[in-house]
C-alpha cells in the first residue's frame, strides 16, 4: 500500500514537471491523487489560501473567486465559504452522457469530476472538492494536464474559520449577494463557465498583477 502511494505521488510530480507522457495516465489515476498530502499554499486570500501550480498565474480574484491563466487556458475557481461554514453536504449522480463522471470522497470531503464535450471540439472540465469548484475549457490534448492542475489547487485549499465567521457575520459585507450555491448548480446541471467566458470576451484582456501571489 505504501509503495502504491509513493508511486502515485511520483507520477503526479513527474506529470507536473512534464517528465512523463500524460497519455499514459487514466482519469481515475489522476483523481486518486486527491488522497495525497496537499501542496503548501503560495496564494493567500481573505478567509482561504491555496497553491498555484507552476506555469499558472492569478489574473483576477475576489472574495469568492479567482481566475488563473496559462497561455490561452483559463481556470475559474469558485470558493463557497457559506457551504463550508455550515458544512453542507450534497448528493451527486454520475452523468452517463459525460465522457468521464465520478464521485469524489477523500478525507471526509466530497465532490465530483465531470468531463464533457462542449462546443468547437473543446471539453469542459468541472471538478468540485473541498467546498470549491474549478471549471476549465480545453482542447482534448490538454484535458489531463488541466485536470491535474485543478486537483492540485483544490486539494491545497485551506480555510480560516475565524476570518470566515467574521466575513459572514459582517452586516456591511456584500459577499452573500455575490455567492452562488455550488450544490444547487450541481442539481440544476448548469455551468457557470458560460457566463464567465462571455463576460470576459466583452472586456479587454488586461493582465492584473496579483499582489497576494507569492512566487
Amino acid at each position: 500500500m505504501k509503495l502504491k502511494k509513493i508511486f502515485l505521488i511520483l507520477i503526479i510530480i513527474f506529470c507536473l514537471s512534464g517528465c512523463v507522457n500524460l497519455n499514459s495516465l487514466n482519469y481515475d489515476t489522476i483523481v486518486n491523487t486527491l488522497s495525497h498530502s496537499p501542496k503548501p499554499a503560495n496564494t493567500f486570500k481573505n478567509g482561504h489560501q491555496f497553491y498555484v501550480p507552476k506555469g499558472l498565474q492569478v489574473s483576477d480574484s475576489g472574495t469568492n473567486y479567482a481566475i488563473l491563466s496559462s497561455s490561452d487556458v483559463f481556470y475559474y475557481l469558485y470558493i463557497d465559504l457559506v457551504s463550508y461554514n455550515v458544512k453542507k453536504n450534497f448528493n451527486y449522480e454520475t452523468n452517463d452522457e459525460a465522457i468521464y463522471s465520478t464521485k469524489i470522497n477523500y478525507n471526509g470531503k466530497r465532490g465530483y469530476v465531470e468531463i464533457k464535450l462542449w462546443e468547437n471540439n473543446q471539453y469542459l472540465i468541472e471538478i468540485m472538492y473541498n467546498y470549491a469548484k474549478i471549471e476549465v475549457m480545453v482542447d482534448e490534448s490538454l484535458i489531463k494536464k488541466a485536470l491535474i492542475n485543478s486537483i492540485v489547487i483544490l486539494n491545497s485549499i485551506k480555510y480560516n474559520d475565524t476570518i470566515i465567521d467574521n466575513l459572514l457575520n459582517d452586516d456591511n459585507l456584500t459577499y452573500t449577494e455575490e455567492i452562488f450555491d455550488m450544490f444547487e448548480e450541481v442539481e440544476e446541471n448548469s455551468s457557470n463557465l458560460d457566463f464567465e467566458v462571455n463576460d470576459a470576451e466583452e472586456e479587454e484582456q488586461v493582465e492584473i498583477k496579483d499582489t497576494d501571489f507569492l512566487n
